[in-house]
């Protein structure tokens, strides 16, 4: 099918099942109270790049994770208004008082979606082997996957397994419908561990299957025959377990879409009509249309749509590999972190909408998130522009005025503003050291399998925090994990970089037995990190969103985590607004 026809199913979509604001208000005509719930319609959002159909370890793309995220559950999740942990396919846990062993007992309701890949095409019951073989692929030895990165070096035998020593994880073991973990160390970051989509549980009979379908337990099912690389349809689970306060099944909504645009003004267009209920980046050209020609849709009570910004746990950065003569010399790499005019880009091409330039390392600078984090320590081995020191260090590295200096290949994902900003820093160590970078547009999905196997010098990466502690960032540098063969990939330390300094305090920050200590490891190899000026850092991400306002009890946050389940459309009333 072609583009146009999936976005007339999409529309067909919506008036099926009664999404939109005339439908929202047809809805509230048919409740008897206030505090009935109108069920059904279609949450509409679109994604930022071509849909891939991947492994749950294979995950690399935030908008992978908030897609599965609405199909596929864990032991925990998120509650995606206050970041609090809560029991999702497990029903309670508990933690020794030694930190070391985590106890999960599983809920008796939870049922795999309907599928062929099962008996009689009917979603079985979720066990607790279930669950070991889940943690079995998080430590698979597949070069594709993503999880174990994640993982590395928290379950007792969960390595062993993975390098292919023993056949089972030793640190997991099962006891009727009970499951225990025991750690090597004590992880602040193992519960949220287990809440990122990487934690999901999987069943074998989908993953082994001839073509493989994502399957989980979660309040939607993934619709494959409706779905292809520019559309991802959901239907309601209606096995779901779930409920509300009051008792009432769960989900309410009838279907989910992510859809993929590449033309901006398509995209608004459709969220000013009300087909997209949700956008969480408003495109840089458009953000005048916003905050100037639509701005009375937004403060008229009641609004019709809703506007949202705050910080993200997202830092905006370029990796430098490590692997390319050139940027082995860390004067070099240096010189290049101090030629770039940050503040001119946050300014000039980002207009503004970003929450901080990058001036600090790659972990966000929220206290709020990250409370007691040495973060003017970090600062204080960053880098801000200063052309002269770059000149500087270009020719104590050999370079003087950029002679003999090689031409550097720059990557980054498809699109007009990734384009407005790779041109600017062209211009700008162009301007500044007289060296010449050669700017490349790639599709993102190939730009993440060029970066894993260093198929360029540098690479724009945007890096989502898929839980709050910095381990979650400085992961991205850890290099035990790099391949020793340049011609297997290496993710996410796509820049193999590789400082046994580094290291040491990234593990020992790991396994520190409380946040304070945690804080002084990772500070300190964030420092390390920061000195060897392995990655540029450019901004750190506070998007504007937009919202419909018939769009109820849709939470965003500072990690992009989205929950759906409890989503639903009512038009809003003026007398909503009279104490505004």
């Amino acid at each position: 099918m072609t583009k146009n026809i999936y976005l007339t199913l999409i529309s067909s979509v919506f008036l099926l099942f009664s999404c939109g604001g005339e439908s929202s208000e047809n809805l509230d005509e048919n409740n008897d109270t206030e505090d009935v719930i109108p069920i059904g319609g279609v949450f509409t959002m679109p994604i930022a790049s071509y849909n891939k159909e991947v492994q749950v370890n294979e995950i690399q793309k935030l908008e992978e994770s908030q897609i599965y995220s609405q199909i596929f559950e864990g032991l925990v999740k998120y509650n995606a208004k206050t970041l609090e942990i809560e029991a999702a396919v497990s029903k309670e846990w508990s933690v020794s008082d030694d930190g070391l062993t985590y106890t999960f007992v599983l809920r008796e309701d939870v049922y795999f979606h309907d599928n062929s890949c099962f008996e009689g095409g009917k979603g079985r019951k979720v066990t607790t082997e279930d669950v070991v073989y889940s943690f079995e692929q998080i430590y698979d030895d597949k070069s594709t996957n993503s999880a174990y990165s994640i993982f590395k070096n928290t379950i007792a035998g969960g390595d062993a397994f993975h390098n292919g020593e023993v056949e089972t994880i030793e640190g997991i073991t099962i006891d009727g419908n009970k499951v225990m973990f025991q750690l090597e160390v004590p992880s602040l970051a193992f519960i949220k561990k287990l809440a990122s989509i990487f934690g999901s549980v999987v069943a074998k009979e989908a993953v082994e299957a001839d073509v493989f379908i994502p399957i989980g337990t979660g309040p939607f099912v993934y619709d494959h025959i409706n779905s292809n690389s520019e559309l991802v349809k959901l239907a309601k689970n209606t096995n779901y377990h779930g409920v509300d306060e009051k008792g009432n099944k769960l989900p309410y909504l009838d279907s989910v879409v992510f859809a993929y645009y590449d033309d901006n003004d398509e995209q608004m267009e459709l969220f000013w009509n009300g087909k997209l209920s949700f956008m969480r980046r408003v495109p840089i050209t458009k953000i005048s249309e916003v905050l100037e020609e639509r701005i009375g849709d937004f403060e008229s009570k009641p609004p019709k749509f809703i506007l949202n910004s705050e910080p993200e746990l997202t830092t905006t950065y370029l990796e430098l590999n490590m692997t390319t003569p050139v940027l082995k010399k860390r004067k070099v790499r240096q010189a290049l972190n101090f030629a770039i005019n940050r503040k001119k880009i946050f300014e000039k091409i980002l207009k503004n909408q970003a929450y901080e330039i990058g001036k600090f390392g790659i972990v966000p600078p929220l206290p709020k998130v990250f409370e007691d984090y040495d973060f003017e320590g970090v600062e204080d081995v960053s880098y801000v522009y200063n052309p002269q020191r770059a000149k500087e260090l270009l020719a104590e590295a050999g370079y003087p005025e950029g002679k003999n200096f090689p031409s550097l290949q720059m990557q980054f994902k498809s699109g007009s503003t990734d384009y407005l900003v790779a041109s600017e820093l062209q211009s700008q160590l162009r301007s500044v050291l007289n060296i010449n970078l050669d700017i490349e547009a790639v599709e993102f999905n190939q730009m993440l399998e060029n970066k894993a196997m260093g198929n360029a010098d540098i690479f724009r990466t945007n890096w989502a925090g898929e839980y709050a502690t910095p381990e979650a960032f400085l992961s991205n540098a850890y290099g035990k994990g790099v391949p020793n063969n340049t011609n297997e990939p290496s993710y996410p330390n796509s820049a193999r970089y590789q400082n046994p300094e580094f290291d040491a305090l990234f593990e020992q920050g790991a396994n520190a037995k409380d946040a304070a200590q945690a804080n002084e490891y990772f500070s300190a190899a964030e420092k390390v990190l920061m000195e060897d000026a392995v990655f540029i850092i450019l901004w750190y991400g506070e998007d504007l969103a937009l919202e419909q306002a018939f769009v109820r009890d849709f939470e965003t946050n500072s990690i992009g985590y989205i929950d759906l389940k409890k989503v639903y459309f009512k038009t809003p009333t003026a007398a909503e607004y009279t104490s505004n």
